[in-house]
């Protein structure tokens, strides 16, 4: 089974999306994550669920996760609210060198993107066509597939 064959052009969002709705459509879908591309389609970064709430979350809580102790219940109930009025962009992981995009070609077989995935700690890949993203594979897909019958 190869990567073209598993594709999912959904969790492939441009740079200049509004971040609000592209989590939001995350969750609704139950992605693995998320291929942020430009406006070539060229694969800026991989980001799984998990470095997804990093997207959200203040820079400053980041650097010291003690720091989140310091809000009321009610505003750590609805931190995801500062992705609204935001592009993807803005909030994107900085700098993107921590979280570079992984890249596989449409010929990979799952296996191969499995071992990827293992060894780059990523729940998604992003699948790329001569220097262009035309989808994502994700970690829940892979298992799917390869799940024995």
């Amino acid at each position: 089974m190869l990567a073209s064959n598993h594709l999912d052009t959904g969790p492939v969002v441009q740079q200049d999306a509004d971040a609000l709705d592209v989590v939001t459509r995350l969750v609704n879908h139950h992605w693995d994550g998320l291929v942020i591309v430009d406006q070539n389609m060229r694969a800026l970064a991989t980001v799984s669920l998990a470095h997804v709430l990093r997207l959200a979350l203040p820079d400053y809580i980041e650097d010291d996760v003690s720091l989140a102790s310091v809000y009321a219940e009610r505003d750590a109930d609805t931190f995801a609210e500062t992705l609204r009025n935001r592009q993807v962009h803005e909030v994107m992981p900085r700098p993107t060198r921590k979280y570079p995009p992984v890249l596989v070609r449409p010929e990979h077989t799952l296996l191969e993107v499995a071992a990827l995935m293992a060894v780059k700690q990523t729940a998604i890949v992003a699948v790329v066509d001569e220097g262009r993203t035309i989808g994502s594979v994700g970690a829940h897909t892979v298992l799917s597939a390869t799940l024995p019958r």
